[in-house]
């Protein structure tokens, strides 16, 4: 019960928080406040800053995941050292379980798609305030409404599992491991409100033409395209919203124009420019909130683009156009790096009858073009053509060759890349 009380204080602190950062320099004044706490705790709690300046935040180190696992023991406030958490760790996924917990502390790994598994920790009050946060960016009606939200997730999560018994909250889960086709009557029986999975999940079953009453659809844990967005959003007369959430936290939600709005009222997001792309930035984010393990100037793996105007919105939070994609999708020939969106934007347009594609990097100069087994050889060629053009165009520096490929194996329990890069040389 305490818990529960925990998550509707923090959502109705999160709702006041909104009222009143009204304007960039009130986020910035909040910014200052909460960075100060946060400086003055580390010092004093986190092994690895015990020495850093108290005054001079920019001279503190940046940091990424392997940083962060390789220090683990000094970048938490509890004394937990790495192999006591993978010891709870490894046992509670050989368990079968999502997460593991150490006294009020949970355990969460992440899936390891960058190349190198995560391990995160959060304390049960950090729990309550991320939940309290997402109920009040994504559904303010909360708590006056009740809501019954459909959750499409490779493994459950002890976050939701908290909200769910709070009563004025139901969840159901859906384990994208056993496939979607099992899920299909549960989804319907359960009568969800509120539908949030990964976009080709979401999308699958607007396909499927499933009979969802939805008031909300929320999309995370992969770029939403525009192939996937438009049926979503025809299907099930909502259009879906980005949530951007990592194992790093609640980073952003899109608001009802499209855009998302990174958390600033409670993180700061310092911006890694992109050599060629002046609206591109990789994040430097500091979790503001975070006592148990620091998350101080923590260099996530993602491109973001931001909106050079206001939000129509109104809100003062820093709006992006879109998330790129992870930085080793940037896909790299001999004199020019390319962004993901640039690719998907020529191949999109090629012809608008593909249904879908997957564009893999193999080397500096051989890329396969993945396409649905139905397609024509004619929808294939041109959008092959399209790209040769693109490239041929930016002069890559030496010839690319495209092979098609006709057939896509789609894995519901891993993270959709559309556009990745495998080359050899990594």
């Amino acid at each position: 019960m305490s818990e529960n009380l925990d998550i509707l204080a923090a959502f109705a602190a999160k709702r006041w928080t909104q009222v009143r950062v009204r304007s960039v320099e009130v986020v910035k004044i909040r910014q200052a406040k909460l960075l100060a706490e946060l400086m003055a705790h580390a010092r004093k709690k986190i092994p690895f800053y015990h020495s850093a300046s108290a005054t001079d935040f920019l001279t503190w180190p940046i940091i990424d995941k392997a940083f962060l696992m390789q220090e683990f023991g000094a970048m938490n406030s509890r004394g937990l050292s790495a192999d006591q958490a993978w010891k709870l760790a490894d046992a509670s996924l050989n368990a079968n379980n999502s997460s593991a917990t150490w006294g009020d502390l949970t355990l969460g790994t992440s899936t390891g798609t960058s190349g190198q598994r995560g391990l995160f920790l959060v304390s049960s009050s950090e729990r309550a305030l991320w939940l309290g946060s997402i109920l009040a960016r994504c559904l303010p009606d909360f708590p006056f409404k009740k809501h019954r939200v459909a959750l499409l997730l490779a493994t459950g999560n002890d976050l939701y599992r908290t909200a769910s018994a709070s009563g004025r909250l139901q969840f159901s889960f859906f384990d994208l491991k056993q496939g979607l086709d099992c899920h299909s009557a549960a989804l319907l029986d359960f009568k969800p409100d509120v539908l949030i999975g990964p976009p080709k999940a979401v999308r699958a079953f607007a396909d499927a033409k499933l009979q969802l009453k939805l008031k909300h659809v929320f999309t995370g844990g992969e770029v939403l395209d525009p192939l996937d967005a438009k049926p979503i959003a025809d299907w099930f007369g909502a259009n879906p919203r980005s949530i951007y959430q990592a194992t790093e936290g609640f980073l952003g939600v899109a608001c009802a124009f499209g855009h998302i709005h990174l958390n600033e009222d409670d993180m700061i997001f310092e911006e890694e420019p992109v050599p060629g792309y002046p609206d591109h930035f990789v994040p430097i984010i500091t979790d503001l909130r975070r006592r148990a393990q620091a998350m101080i100037r923590y260099r996530l793996n993602d491109v973001l683009v931001k909106l050079r105007t206001p939000c129509a919105c109104g809100s003062p939070l820093k709006a992006l156009v879109r998330v790129e994609g992870r930085c080793d999708d940037v896909l790299e020939f001999d004199d020019v790096k390319i962004m993901p969106d640039a690719l998907r934007a020529v191949i999109l347009d090629a012809d608008r009858s593909l249904a879908d594609f997957r564009l893999v990097q193999k080397t500096r100069s051989l890329l396969l073009l993945e396409v649905p087994a139905e397609t024509s050889v004619d929808v294939a060629q041109k959008t092959k053509l399209a790209l040769a053009t693109y490239l041929n165009a930016i002069d890559a520096g030496h010839p690319i060759e495209i092979i098609i490929s006709y057939g896509i194996q789609i894995q519901h329990a891993q993270k959709l890349r559309r556009i990745k890069n495998e080359m050899l040389a990594r």
